[in-house]
């Protein structure tokens, strides 16, 4: 196993979490490329880097360091109780919760502990913020994503999304 530091998200990063972001497009491009495409890489990285360098304080942005290396990041937000929650048929919407909205890790780290240092300590901010629920979507075809998440953290399948192309 790999030691990486999971660290805050900084200026001179957008490089690193753009080659993970590309090398994870690249695995879900090939498991399904109706649905992924690898994103352009004009931009990208300073692209990135803004998103997780300058965001708000109802926002996670964190990074896995290798050998003074970005190889991983995770993008997580903060929700409050919806106003309306008394009126949703869901209860999740009426909990201070924990939304993540991106994690990848460079393939070849995978397996090495980067991917679930970044989530726990999304769980930890959670945790610390009064959260009371962790949610996120993963690829539900993935060989990769969805045992790490059921199998090494803990994770239970909650909903299903479905998609049907119109065109």
């Amino acid at each position: 196993m790999s030691a990486f530091e999971v660290r805050a998200a900084r200026d001179g990063d957008g490089n690193g979490v753009a080659g993970a972001w590309r090398d994870s497009a690249e695995f879900y491009r090939e498991l399904a490329p109706e649905a992924f495409q690898v994103p352009a890489e004009d931009g990208l990285s300073g692209w990135l880097e803004d998103k997780l360098v300058n965001h708000d304080g109802n926002t996670l942005a964190l990074v896995a360091d290798h050998e003074g290396e970005a190889v991983g990041f995770v993008h997580a937000s903060f929700l409050s109780p919806h106003e309306d929650a008394e009126r949703q048929m869901t209860r999740d919407v009426g909990l201070p919760r924990v939304f993540v909205n991106a994690l990848a890790v460079r393939r070849a780290h995978w397996r090495g502990g980067a991917g679930t240092g970044l989530m726990r300590a999304v769980e930890r901010w959670g945790r610390e913020r009064g959260a009371r629920l962790l949610t996120l979507e993963a690829f539900a075809d993935s060989p990769v994503s969805v045992p790490f998440y059921e199998n090494g953290m803990g994770y239970e399948r909650y909903a299903v999304v479905f998609a049907k192309p119109l065109s």
